[in-house]
């Protein structure tokens, strides 16, 4: 079974508002071979019911390094290839896209992110107009651009 399923929808009352459903979850090659093969089951197994008008689409990003690391949908090389799948769509458009990213499973957590708002914030402005980041300052690097760690501020999420 996929790990790490994320309903942005659920996480965000911005993206709940919006008329479109917004995914991410994260699996093994054969279980991409799985997605592959019939995406709407796939699809219902996490939860995610798309319609049946409504076609679904995949965008595999770099494909032949997957082929590399895990020929026909199997990684017996020692690595740990996986695959990071973003899904959009489906609640008032009649298509459900999916943008797929196979890497190396070592590789998670290694970014630091320059995040637009703080964890704690929905958006960038809050809902009376002000910037998060004139109410309360965050620390600045030398460009005076926000920047914070993956860790600041993020809840607890059974990880």
């Amino acid at each position: 079974m996929p790990t790490h399923i994320v309903d942005f929808s659920a996480r965000s009352k911005v993206i709940r508002a919006e008329p479109f459903n917004a995914h991410f979850w994260k699996c093994t090659p054969a279980e991409f071979r799985a997605f592959l093969g019939r995406p709407r089951e796939f699809l219902r197994k996490l939860g995610i019911v798309v319609p049946r008008e409504c076609r679904i689409e995949t965008t595999i990003e770099n494909h032949d390094w997957l082929e590399d690391q895990a020929p026909a949908f199997e990684s017996d090389s020692g690595n740990d290839p996986v695959i990071c799948n973003m899904g959009c769509g489906a609640a008032a458009r009649s298509v459900y896209r999916v943008v797929s990213y196979a890497r190396d499973e070592a590789a998670t957590g290694n970014f630091d992110k320059a995040l637009l708002h703080r964890v704690d914030r929905q958006q960038v402005k809050d809902e009376d107009g002000t910037s998060a980041r004139k109410k309360k300052k965050v620390g600045k690097s030398s460009k005076g651009k926000v920047s914070a760690s993956r860790d600041s501020g993020r809840e607890d999420d059974g990880e």
